[in-house]
């Protein structure tokens, strides 16, 4: 930081009010409490949470999730799908009920996922398919179980999820991802499709 904005008795002082600066008992508190915050800079660094959450230890992460109110929250999942859930929490919140919220959910668990709406696949209104990108990531019964919860909390109280499809743009994953998952099958080489 640059000396203008960093927290320096000086600084800190600029920001006092006329009315307290001009006040002498006021003036003598605000310098007292400006100094004591000036020695301390490292102990407000450590402060910054949301900026630093690539940093911050697995057990931080689950007590900020129910500091912030993330109800999706898994305390199973990895530590890089803690740390994209937590820095998208406050998206999926701003968008609740919504197609986004669903992809944003989701791709903490599955990067590039995408939802499939009705109008766009012939379904019956308000009915939703999850295509799912399984090429770079593990398809199993527990992670398809969690994807189904997150759907549940994430989309619109009206919508109807169809099918969770698993795609694989190079046509392996998909084949791994029906063997994982009970009641999924094959279709066309490339698509495991659950129903």
């Amino acid at each position: 930081m640059n000396s203008q904005h960093d927290i320096s008795v000086e600084n800190l002082l600029v920001v006092l009010p006329d009315v307290l600066r001009n006040d002498e008992n006021m003036r003598a508190l605000a310098t007292s409490i400006s100094s004591v915050l000036a020695k301390r800079t490292e102990e407000i660094q450590r402060l910054m949470i949301y900026s630093r959450i690539n940093e911050l230890p697995e057990e931080l992460l689950d007590i900020l999730a129910h500091d912030f109110k993330v109800d999706w929250w898994d305390g199973d999942y990895t530590l890089e799908e803690k740390r994209k859930t937590l820095k998208e929490s406050w998206r999926v919140h701003r968008t609740l009920g919504t197609k986004a919220a669903v992809e944003t959910a989701i791709s903490a668990i599955y990067p590039d996922t995408q939802v499939s709406e009705w109008f766009q696949y012939g379904g019956a209104p308000y009915h939703f398919k999850l295509l799912i990108d399984a090429t770079y990531e593990d398809v199993d019964p527990e992670k398809y179980r969690r994807v189904l919860e997150k759907v549940d909390y994430y989309k619109n109280l009206r919508s109807v999820l169809d099918e969770v499809e698993y795609y694989d743009s190079g046509g392996t994953a998909a084949v791994y991802a029906a063997a994982a998952c009970i009641g999924c099958e094959v279709e066309d080489g490339a698509t495991a499709e659950h129903y």
